[in-house]
C-alpha cells in the first residue's frame, strides 16, 4: 500500500531480531503495491539487504510453501521466503500482522518495461514449469482450489448494499457510488456472464496445475543480470491454466511478444471459454476489491482512497479490463 500501516518501526525490528536472527541497521518503507492487506518494506543488516512484507490477517499456507516447493524442482526464477530461526516460513509480529521475509532482488518490475523476446519466451518457460509441476497430496491440501463463478459475488453484494444505505464516510465512496450506478449495465452484464461461464467450466471440470493467479509483469522483477524472477504468491490457486495464460494473452501486449512466450510456453490448447471467465472474474475482483476499499475500510489514508477511486474509475475505460473481458468472451467459438 502507498501508506504506512498503523504499527511503529521497532515492533518489526524486534520481530527481525527475535524470529530470524537479523539485526537491521535500516528500515524503509516502500510505497508499493495495491494490496490493501499488505505493506513492503526494504531492510538492510549489515552488508545483506531484505524485501519484508508486512501482512494483516491470517495467512495461507500455500503463499509461503507454494514457493519452495517450486524452488526444489529447480524453478529458479521463483522467490521463496527465507526461514525463521526455528524454521518456520513467516513470523508474527502481533495478533494482527505477520512478517515474511523474502531475498532482496536487485532490478526493476517489468511493469512497463520494453522485454526482448528472448525474455518473453524464457517467461514462457518458466510458467510451463510452474504448470507442470507436480502436485503431492500434501501441499495440494494446502492451495485453495478454483470455484468457478462464486468467489467475488458476496464481496460485491456488500458494496451494493454499502451503498444503498447511503452514508458515505468520504468523496471517494460518493464518487465510487456514482460511477457504479452509471455502469450498473456494464456491472450486471459481467456479473452474468461470470455466473454462466462459470457453470459451463464446472460442468466441463478442467485439468487443475498450480498457478501464481496474479503473475502481471508487476510481479516481475527483472534483474540487473536480466534474469526473471517471480514474486508474490499471495493469490497462489489451483486452477485451469488459463488463470495465469491471461496475463501474457490478449492482455495488451504486442503480438510479437506473445508469440515468443507461446513458443516457450510450449504447445497446448487454450480453452477461450476459461480464459474469458477469468477475465470476467478478474474484473469482478477489482469491483468488489475497489468498492470494499472505499466502502467497508476504516483505516485507508487520503492517498489510497484516492487511488482506488481512480483505478475503479479505469476498469470501464477503453483497453481496460470490462473491454478485455467481453473481447475474451467474443472469442468463444
Amino acid at each position: 500500500m502507498l501508506n504506512k500501516p498503523d504499527l511503529p518501526d521497532q515492533c518489526l525490528k524486534n520481530t527481525l531480531i527475535a524470529a530470524y536472527g537479523i539485526t537491521p541497521t535500516a528500515l524503509e518503507f516502500l510505497p508499493i503495491g495495491n494490496d490493501s492487506r499488505a505493506w513492503s518494506y526494504r531492510v538492510e543488516a549489515e552488508t545483506t539487504q531484505y524485501f519484508a512484507k508486512l501482512r494483516r490477517g491470517q495467512l495461507k499456507p500455500a503463499v509461503l510453501y507454494v514457493p519452495h516447493h517450486l524452488r526444489r524442482l529447480g524453478i529458479e526464477a521463483v522467490v521463496a521466503p527465507l526461514a525463521t530461526q526455528t524454521g518456520g516460513m513467516s513470523a508474527p509480529v502481533n495478533a494482527e500482522f505477520s512478517l515474511i521475509l523474502y531475498p532482496f532482488v536487485a532490478g526493476r518490475s517489468a511493469w512497463g518495461m520494453q522485454l526482448p523476446l528472448a525474455q518473453w519466451r524464457d517467461w514462457g518457460k518458466i510458467v510451463r514449469a510452474i504448470h507442470d509441476a507436480p502436485v503431492g497430496s500434501q501441499l495440494a491440501q494446502m492451495i485453495e482450489r478454483e470455484v468457478f463463478g462464486l468467489k467475488w459475488l458476496p464481496g460485491i453484494a456488500r458494496v451494493e448494499r454499502a451503498m444503498e444505505a447511503g452514508a458515505f464516510k468520504h468523496e471517494a465512496a460518493r464518487q465510487v457510488a456514482n460511477i457504479w450506478r452509471e455502469q450498473a449495465d456494464a456491472i450486471a452484464l459481467c456479473k452474468a456472464r461470470f455466473r454462466a461461464l462459470g457453470e459451463q467450466l464446472h460442468k466441463q471440470a478442467p485439468p487443475f496445475v498450480i498457478c501464481h493467479a496474479d503473475i502481471h509483469t508487476a510481479n516481475i522483477i527483472v534483474a540487473d543480470a536480466a534474469s526473471i524472477h517471480i514474486v508474490d504468491w499471495d493469490e497462489t490457486l489451483l486452477a485451469p491454466i488459463e488463470r495465469d495464460l491471461m496475463f501474457f494473452l490478449g492482455d495488451g501486449h504486442a503480438l510479437q511478444n506473445e508469440a515468443a512466450f507461446l513458443t516457450g510456453y510450449g504447445d497446448r490448447p487454450i480453452n477461450h471459454a476459461a480464459t474469458a471467465y477469468y477475465r470476467y472474474d478478474w474484473t469482478l475482483q477489482e469491483f468488489a476489491d475497489y468498492g470494499e476499499r472505499v466502502f467497508c475500510a476504516s483505516d485507508l489514508g487520503e492517498e489510497d482512497l484516492a487511488l482506488a477511486l481512480r483505478e475503479f474509475a479505469k476498469l470501464f475505460a477503453p483497453g481496460d479490463v470490462v473491454q478485455r473481458a467481453h473481447e475474451a468472451f467474443a472469442r468463444i467459438s
